[in-house]
């Protein structure tokens, strides 16, 4: 049995063979990265330090989290951002993502678009903080087990209320929390 290429070259089982097994190892990487992605959400909302550690590659990673910091590795970010932010009885999150845009570059890299819905309660200060961002990530496979290795988040809307008793005050709606 013969397929055709594009401009009309004979295809052998062998080329098929080798087309389906490349096309097949796009789409597992591409399920795997989903699944990582889906880790690092779930281990976010958990309040999970370690779990958030083990979703990104060991070494230099860049994560820009604009005005929420940058930094250079996991660590940084996990000891640095993630615990003294999120990491509290009076913060209740929710990280939603969607709309993945995953390219694979080859069997070790990738990129990736994710529109994030974020939600974020704090019962401590009441307050309610609901947005939208862009996660604009690299992907490295280490080991056979795919990484995150840089990470951008660009926020894309922001509305952070107060809300006490039988009231909701809208104190920001913005592209940011910042300024």
């Amino acid at each position: 049995m013969f397929s055709t290429l594009s401009g009309g070259q004979v295809m052998t089982v062998e080329q098929r063979l080798e087309v389906i097994e490349g096309e097949l190892m796009r789409l597992r990487a591409r399920e795997e990265i989903c699944q990582l992605k889906a880790r690092y959400l779930n281990a976010c909302d958990r309040q999970d330090p370690e779990a958030v550690r083990a979703c990104f590659a060991e070494g230099e990673v860049k994560i820009d989290m604009s005005y929420f910091g940058q930094c250079a590795n996991r660590d940084e970010f996990v000891d640095g951002i993630f615990v003294p932010r999120g990491c509290h009885d009076h913060v209740l999150d929710m990280h939603h993502c969607a709309n993945p845009e995953i390219e694979i570059l080859d069997a070790d890299h990738a990129r990736g678009v994710w529109s994030l819905n974020y939600r974020n309660i704090n019962t401590q200060d009441q307050t309610l903080t609901l947005l939208s961002a862009l996660y604009y990530d690299e992907y490295r496979r280490i080991d056979g087990d795919w990484k995150i290795s840089g990470s951008r988040t660009e926020y894309r809307t922001v509305m952070h209320c107060i809300y006490k008793s039988g009231s909701l005050q809208v104190s920001t709606a913005a592209r940011s929390l910042a300024g």
